[in-house]
């Protein structure tokens, strides 16, 4: 009975390590985020001192790095929404699901 119970012990714990393997693999809200950042900051050819560093509060993501002429770059995104700033000038206001499924796609 205690070989059994070991037995199963083991695999309970390779299945927790597994499926907390694939969590990075489908993403969460964080790397969505600084992903869809990081795509809108590359096309608009943002010279990126430091790429933008990211927290969550709750539902709600804020993201900061620098240019490198020193402008700050601010990422907040809650829900769907995410405005991405450089400077004073916003580069994107809109989607954050727009802006992967347009990076998902071949390019011509």
């Amino acid at each position: 009975m205690k070989t059994l119970a070991l037995v199963l012990l083991g695999f309970a714990l390779v299945g927790c390590s597994q499926v907390d393997a694939l969590a990075p693999v489908g993403g969460d809200q964080l790397a969505i985020v600084r992903f869809a950042a990081n795509d809108l900051l590359v096309e608009q050819k943002v010279e990126i001192l430091s790429a933008p560093v990211c927290e969550a509060t709750g539902d709600s993501v804020k993201c900061q790095g620098a240019t490198v002429g020193g402008e700050a770059i601010n990422v907040t995104s809650e829900g769907d929404s995410l405005d991405v700033t450089v400077g004073s000038r916003t580069i994107y206001d809109g989607s954050l699901n727009d802006v992967i499924d347009a990076n998902a796609r071949p390019r011509p």
